[in-house]
């Protein structure tokens, strides 16, 4: 007998879509119900569609949109269906974390999921800064009376529930834009997921949170973070510099184009020094000059890649907040995105930052060919796990890693709805 029963209606297909610097990827799932009755996200449909040089060159916005109806084509044909509607994620470098304390008193002696869901919602009040809207509130500890309640203080009695809530932000004119990207190419936005935050939920075990982990994404243009401690996020954010820009610092140094950079990082680049790679020898294109290679030795691309990539850790401790810094924070790290899978990345990651490392891969969704496992797959399946855990009725309440909907229009609001009223 099949594990999963199958609904047919198309109102079932959640979509999530994550542009970045040099690509776009859309996944396309169908919820089904599973063996507990629970739906689960089960992925049909992948895209990938990547921004060449010169159509980046023309217009940021422009190939953008190119990349992302790439993207979306290729999954809906994969998939058999159309789209309509799909989560978009905001990158890291454009969000704002904050925490907001919230009392309330606890009018019955006990505390009750209303008391829970009012913190939240007082708390969402306060999540973004002026200028921004708030896409998460996400509950990160529970107090009554002062003690700590752990992740579910649902009956405990007391006369005052504290709730510590951090807010996610993201820039206005950010998210307009993004949702102008989304209607140019025949999609509605369901809403909002930060990026590092989807990321986190794609790569991260349970455990890793509990006991305290950093997720670092780097993209082409970015680098993102995320910050977990006792299951609960507690900051995000991202710094401008990712591995395009390690890419750049090939092609200025060795003469090669930007296409051609990319490939040689790729084949050859890494972060670490091998033996006998001042012998290995690679051959750059020149730029302008048909037939003519500049030949280097392995170790000068290396002595390009490594300082580049150790900027990039550290600009990235710089912005974790201070206790981390100072060594108090988490013990662990995970790399995803792109950049993670650069030769030496781990290793440079746990030199620079202190903290034991590994490389972050997407957990397997079901369906998901072995393509859309890579780690640059990561903030899409991440967004679609999210989707799934909301609908499946998990409490947003507590501090697991759950979000929290904010505001009208809200994250996997339509999603939401709809299976409230079919399972």
């Amino acid at each position: 007998m099949s594990r999963r029963k199958r609904r047919q209606s198309s109102h079932e297909l959640i979509g999530a879509v994550d542009v970045g610097a040099s690509k776009a990827v859309c996944l396309i799932a169908r919820l089904v119900e599973a063996a507990d009755g629970a739906p689960a996200p089960e992925i049909i449909g992948v895209g990938l569609q990547g921004m060449r040089a010169g159509e980046r060159a023309a217009g940021r916005l422009a190939a953008a949109e190119t990349a992302l109806r790439g993207a979306l084509a290729a999954a809906e044909r994969m998939a058999g269906e159309r789209l309509r509607a799909a989560v978009a994620a905001a990158p890291g470098r454009r969000l704002s974390c904050r925490r907001i304390g919230v009392d309330l008193d606890i009018e019955g002696g006990r505390v009750t999921r209303e008391d829970m869901r009012d913190c939240l919602a007082e708390g969402a009040k306060a999540a973004a800064a002026e200028g921004a809207r708030a896409i998460h509130a996400l509950p990160a500890r529970y107090s009554v009376d002062g003690e700590d309640a752990g992740p579910d203080p649902s009956g405990v009695a007391g006369a005052v529930l504290t709730t510590e809530v951090v807010g996610v932000g993201a820039r206005e004119p950010d998210l307009v834009n993004l949702e102008a990207l989304l209607g140019r190419c025949g999609l509605e936005t369901e809403g909002f997921v930060a990026a590092p935050y989807a990321a986190a939920e794609a790569v991260l075990t349970d455990d890793e949170k509990d006991l305290g982990v950093i997720l670092i994404d780097i993209g082409a243009g970015a680098t993102d973070y995320a910050v977990f401690e006792r299951g609960a996020l507690v900051d995000c954010g991202g710094i401008a510099l990712g591995g395009g820009h390690i890419t750049r610092d090939i092609a200025q140094i060795f003469g090669a184009p930007l296409r051609e950079a990319e490939r040689m990082k790729t084949l050859y680049g890494s972060a670490l020094a091998g033996v006998g790679d001042e012998h290995r020898l690679i051959d750059f294109p020149q730029i302008g000059e048909e037939g003519v290679k500049l030949r280097v030795a392995r170790a000068e691309l290396t002595a390009v890649i490594q300082p580049r990539l150790e900027e990039i850790f550290e600009l990235a401790l710089a912005r974790l907040p201070a206790a981390i810094r100072a060594g108090r924070g988490p013990r662990r790290a995970a790399l995803t995105g792109g950049g993670a899978l650069l030769v030496g990345a781990r290793e440079t990651a746990e030199r620079v930052l202190g903290l034991r490392t590994r490389l972050g891969r997407p957990f397997a969704l079901d369906g998901a060919p072995e393509a859309a496992t890579g780690p640059q797959f990561s903030v899409c399946a991440g967004a679609i796990r999210l989707a799934a855990r909301k609908g499946a009725g998990l409490d947003d309440l507590a501090g697991d890693g759950q979000f929290e909907t904010v505001g009208a229009g809200g994250l996997f609001g339509g999603v939401a709805d709809w299976l409230r009223r079919n399972f």
